[in-house]
């Protein structure tokens, strides 16, 4: 295992992967040190935020990035809904009010943490965590993110759905399909998105998942989370996209879909599934990857659409993002708490 943290400015080539050659396949481990609790995030240093948000905030405009906490109506891979009391303070008549949240945290936008899902079959989470570690400490905890800053940079909106309709391309987010990376390289070819060279941008993928399930009647809905699996677009679990997503040096990924990518996770359980899919080598999801291997949060069920039409009034795909997790100790996930600004 490496032994001395490496820069966050630092570029290491893919093929470099993994750093500790006696863990699971594409780890980064002690990359930022054994004891860093931030992967990816490092990449987010004061210059790299300040140069964000000189170059990207020019008119104040805002966009809310989280889904209300009560959607979807019924949440699909068996979670429990949000449960939602409001308790009045005193004597009927008083105007004092208090609520009370009961909710799991993947249940709408969320932030996956390190805590959330590590290598299945070396059983670790990142930086070669173990799971006894994680129910015996606050290890790699949500609170870490806070604790440096939350999650906040230049963000990038690939915005797949939009270029899917123009192009005639069936997309159906609330089927089991891979996003190819070959379709999101055209994309950004379309938006003429450039990447940041010094790496730390948030990458955005908007699949129309959101305004597709506010489409459903509440019968629709309830059958959707009943069915005998969770089955939605994503991005495809292949070799080549991770090391796209290495190469161009994201600090966080994120989209509007459930799992971000393709959904179930795990290339090969289906004959659905392609061959680049089931043969990502040593893993079975880019779950497995970006949070155990990389230590890279992952954003789920984002509402990107007023983003994408923020961002197509401005003819800009780029702009601010501050989004600060809850403040858990130890905790696994969090409603993002994001705001785009432009």
């Amino acid at each position: 295992m490496a032994s001395t943290p490496v820069l966050a400015t630092t570029t290491l080539p893919f093929s470099s992967l993994p750093l500790d050659p006696t863990g699971p396949p594409y780890n980064a481990w002690s990359r930022y040190g054994s004891s860093d609790q931030l992967g990816t995030l490092n990449m987010l240093t004061p210059s790299i935020v300040a140069a964000a948000a000189r170059t990207e905030i020019r008119t104040g405009m805002r966009v809310s990035l989280d889904w209300p906490l009560n959607k979807p109506t019924y949440p699909s891979y068996g979670r429990d809904r949000l449960k939602h009391v409001i308790r009045r303070r005193g004597p009927e008549g008083r105007v004092v009010n208090d609520d009370v949240l009961d909710f799991n945290t993947q249940i709408s936008s969320q932030w996956d943490g390190l805590r959330h899902y590590g290598y299945l079959e070396a059983q670790r989470y990142y930086n070669n965590t173990t799971d006894e570690q994680l129910h015996s400490s606050p290890a790699l905890g949500i609170d870490a993110i806070v604790n440096s800053g939350g999650i906040t940079g230049r963000g990038i909106l690939l915005d797949y759905a939009s270029w899917a309709e123009a192009n005639s391309i069936q997309l159906d987010p609330l089927t089991s399909a891979p996003i190819p990376l070959t379709d999101l390289q055209r994309v950004i070819a379309s938006q003429n998105i450039t990447f940041s060279p010094c790496g730390g941008d948030i990458l955005f993928i908007r699949s129309g998942l959101t305004a597709a399930l506010d489409k459903l009647d509440d019968s629709s809905q309830r059958m959707l989370s009943e069915r005998p699996t969770a089955d939605f677009a994503g991005v495809e679990a292949t070799h080549a996209v991770l090391k796209w997503l290495w190469d161009t040096k994201f600090a966080a990924v994120a989209g509007d879909m459930p799992a971000f990518e393709r959904s179930p996770p795990g290339g090969g359980k289906s004959d659905a599934y392609t061959a680049e899919e089931v043969e990502l080598e040593g893993v079975g999801s880019l779950h497995e990857v970006l949070l155990g291997g990389w230590g890279c949060p992952i954003g789920e069920m984002f509402d990107l659409e007023g983003l994408a039409e923020m961002c197509k009034k401005k003819a800009r795909w780029s702009f601010f993002v501050s989004s600060v997790p809850l403040k858990v100790p130890g905790g696994v996930a969090s409603p993002p708490n994001a705001v785009a600004i432009f």
